[in-house]
């Protein structure tokens, strides 16, 4: 289930570009330094979810990947393009939009079949926690918010809850951080498993840096979830 199911498909479509070219942008938007590589981490990482909110999961994907891709292309022309120096983050935002997508209800239909979105979202996340666990065992606590984007995803799932913009009182603005929070998480899942097995970054680093990643996930979740807010209203507002 998509929020833009009733539009047509060519305002999709617009709609995917214009997200995946405002990834674009902010990725040259510094939100912290990225500790190990001499770049940047930007506030591109607060647009990931909204993509996978809007677009649904397949077209979160395609689009995500797209904007990841242009990421790519527009730091071309500056010293800190991370993208080429680990690139499996230019799925990043694919898998982001891909998971956020699904997790927006608790089962979404793909070609006629339902999945329960959320809980794939959590295997994923287990996933990506053992790997960097096998490889950085010492460093176990930068793992920590993953987990808990574990427990947010099985929530979303058992719980029942589900994004809906039609939502009354404080409920349907606080709604959306679970979903921008997993957005951030799944964003940079593809940037740790770079920084292990492409950079090589030691376990002492990843604890060093663990305090400056709280405070960029923090950040990227409420600056997504107000940016997110805002874009979703106005698309709102024209499309229906």
């Amino acid at each position: 289930m998509e929020l833009l199911e009733t539009t047509s498909e060519t305002k999709r479509v617009a709609i995917g570009v214009i997200l995946a070219a405002l990834y674009a942008v902010l990725a040259i938007v510094p939100l912290s330094a990225f500790i190990g590589a001499a770049s940047i981490i930007s506030f591109a990482i607060c647009i990931a979810p909204i993509i996978g909110i809007i677009m649904g999961p397949l077209r979160g994907f395609v689009f995500g990947l797209i904007g990841g891709v242009l990421a790519t292309i527009v730091l071309m022309v500056t010293p800190f393009n991370l993208y080429l120096i680990m690139p499996t983050i230019i799925f990043g935002p694919a898998v982001a939009g891909l998971f956020v997508g699904l997790s927006t209800h608790k089962f979404t239909k793909v070609a006629n079949t339902s999945f329960p979105g959320p809980f794939l979202t959590a295997i994923y996340l287990l996933l990506i926690i053992s790997i960097f666990l096998v490889a950085r065992l010492e460093a176990w606590l930068f793992m920590t918010p993953y987990i808990l984007a574990v427990i947010v995803a099985l929530c979303l799932q058992y719980v029942g809850i589900e994004f809906d913009l039609d939502k009354q009182g404080t409920s349907k603005y606080l709604q959306i951080l679970p979903l921008t929070f997993l957005g951030a998480m799944l964003d940079h899942s593809m940037m740790a498993m770079g920084s292990v097995f492409l950079l090589n970054l030691e376990a002492g680093l990843f604890i060093g840096i663990f305090p400056l990643m709280l405070l960029e996930r923090t950040i990227a979740t409420v600056v997504g979830a107000i940016v997110g807010f805002i874009i979703l209203t106005i698309l709102r507002n024209e499309l229906y």
